[in-house]
C-alpha cells in the first residue's frame, strides 16, 4: 500500500494539485455522507476510468468531531478533511495530511449507492483540459503557483471540480465493504 500510495501521490506532489492556502469548507457548511467507521476497498482506475487490475487497498473513514479522518493502507497514513455537496451525488472533498496545520488538496467524489468514484486534480492536466476546451484559468478563478492550481474561494473549487467531472474520467473507485 505504501508503495502504491507513494506512486500515486508522488506525481501529484511533483505535478501540482488543486489546492488552497486555507480552509474553503467550514465545518458548519460541511456535509457528512459517509458513516463513521466505513471501510472501503480502493481500486485505482486508468485514464479511461476502468479498473487497472491492481489489488485494492483498504481505506477506513471515521469522524473526529467535525472532520473526517481517512486512514489508508497498512501503514495507517492519516488524512483529515471535510466534504461539501455540490450537485446530485457530487461532493467536493478538502483534505490534508492530519498532522499538517494548513493547506488543502481538493478532489471530487461521486456517490453511486455504496460506492464512490474520485476525480483527482493534477494541475498540468487541468490546465491542458481548460485550454483544450477554449477556457482560461481565470474562468475558474484559479491561478498557477509553484506548479499547483490555487483556488482562492469555494466557488472556484466548485467550478474546477465540476469541469473536471464533465471532461475527464475518475482516477479511483471506493467500494464499501
Amino acid at each position: 500500500m505504501i508503495r502504491r500510495l507513494a506512486v500515486f501521490l508522488a506525481p501529484l506532489l511533483l505535478a501540482g494539485c488543486l489546492v488552497s492556502d486555507g480552509d474553503l469548507i467550514a465545518p458548519s457548511d460541511a456535509d457528512y455522507p459517509i458513516a463513521d467507521g466505513t471501510r472501503f476497498a480502493e481500486y485505482p482506475l486508468d485514464e479511461t476510468g476502468a479498473r487497472t487490475g491492481d489489488a485494492p487497498e483498504t481505506v477506513i473513514v471515521t469522524r473526529d468531531g467535525a472532520r473526517y479522518l481517512m486512514r489508508t493502507g497498512e501503514d495507517g497514513k492519516l488524512f483529515s478533511g471535510l466534504m461539501k455537496d455540490i450537485g446530485p451525488e457530487l461532493f467536493a472533498v478538502m483534505l490534508r495530511e492530519d498532522d499538517a496545520p494548513e493547506g488543502n488538496l481538493y478532489a471530487l467524489m461521486k456517490r453511486d449507492g455504496t460506492s464512490w468514484k474520485r476525480w483527482g486534480m493534477v494541475c498540468p492536466d487541468f490546465v491542458a483540459m481548460v485550454d483544450e476546451n477554449g477556457k482560461t484559468l481565470a474562468d475558474f478563478g484559479i491561478e498557477v503557483r509553484n506548479s499547483d492550481c490555487v483556488a482562492q474561494d469555494f466557488a472556484s473549487v466548485t467550478r474546477a471540480l465540476l469541469f473536471a467531472h464533465e471532461h475527464q474520467a475518475p482516477d479511483a473507485e471506493y467500494v464499501a465493504e
